[in-house]
């Protein structure tokens, strides 16, 4: 289905009674389109003076049967934390849209700019790791056989369709071989986090323009979630922190005192970390392997990109692309 044919079925559906009864709504609901990510379209449906994201799933980066569901129930989970959007639909049957489908809270802002909301993100993301839940709750949510082996286990499967593309630049290839031996050797060090496990609900791709900051209402939401798992919230804080994603939307570099500063604020408003003596060396920890995933992704993405087909094609996420996995790039990251 291509993107326009999509917007049109898109506005019959949401024009249904149906499901428009389930919303509370009256009258035309008017539709319009919002922001894509790599696996997501997202538009703003308006009716008087209500506001709502639709959001559409076209394919799962955890190879789930379904990945719409799981986003839903995780926000589902989060909503008590007050800083991430409030899920109102979902529809997972793909049968009026042949994708998945969720209707959650519309949050206006603009995304997080790191030179002046890294305070808000470090408080925003404390509010998220210290959400008390009940075991139950959270049994949906993927645990990974330990914390540098998920990301090692994905990024190694990440990497396989590059591996294994003819067009695959060769020094890229031996450059990524060569640092999943060394990612294999560091896996080591999880067993230190295995025996002090400091466990959560977290995000893993917490960049800027997954936050929406309002300063008027002097708010800060992170909304979206993806791919969340139950894990250790120094992998958040550390994808957080990395080139890979700063560079990412605004091409900007932390610097050793804005991430001091902005662990030592998550640290502030975080009582309930019980290891907070080590967090920062397990922030550390974590680097070379969130390093090591985001150019495993964009070496997956890049073979993706060139297939015909593809329903979401971001220009620009392609340059993007192009520059992680250029060799000097990825020596100074993960060699």
């Amino acid at each position: 289905m291509l993107n326009q044919e999509l917007f049109q079925t898109v506005k019959t559906y949401v024009n249904e009674k149906e499901f428009k009864s389930c919303l509370g709504l009256s009258g035309e609901v008017e539709v319009q389109f919002l922001a894509q990510g790599e696996y997501n379209l997202n538009y703003v449906l308006k009716n008087r003076q209500k506001r709502f994201v639709f959001r559409v799933n076209t394919a799962s980066q955890m190879q789930l049967e379904n990945q719409i569901a799981y986003e839903y129930k995780a926000l589902q989970l989060l909503k008590r934390s007050g800083v991430t959007p409030r899920p109102y639909y979902l529809d997972d049957q793909l049968q009026k849209i042949p994708y998945g489908v969720l209707v959650m809270e519309y949050l206006p802002g603009e995304p997080l700019d790191y030179r002046c909301d890294l305070i808000s993100a470090a408080s925003t993301l404390a509010n998220i790791h210290g959400l008390a839940s009940d075991p139950a709750e959270t049994q949906f949510l993927i645990r990974e056989p330990g914390p540098f082996t998920g990301i090692y286990n994905e990024a190694s499967r990440m990497l396989v369709s590059y591996f294994k593309d003819p067009e695959a630049d060769i020094e890229v290839r031996d450059l990524l071989e060569k640092a999943l031996i060394k990612a294999d050797d560091r896996r080591k060090g999880e067993k230190y986090l295995l025996q002090e496990p400091c466990l959560a609900v977290i995000n893993t791709e917490v960049n800027s323009h997954n936050f929406i900051v309002n300063r008027q209402a002097n708010t800060c939401h992170l909304i979206d979630w993806e791919k969340p798992i139950y894990g250790e919230p120094a992998q958040d804080l550390s994808m957080f922190l990395i080139a890979t994603s700063t560079l990412w939307k605004q091409n900007y570099r932390l610097s050793f005192d804005e991430e001091q500063g902005f662990l030592n604020a998550y640290l502030k408003n975080s009582s309930w970390c019980p290891y907070q003596d080590t967090l920062f060396d397990r922030v550390e920890m974590f680097k070379y392997f969130n390093y090591l995933r985001a150019i495993s992704w964009c070496a997956m993405a890049w073979t993706e990109y060139r297939k015909p087909g593809r329903l979401i094609v971001n220009q620009d996420t392609y340059q993007k692309i192009e520059s992680y996995l250029q060799p000097d790039f990825i020596r100074s990251s993960i060699q």
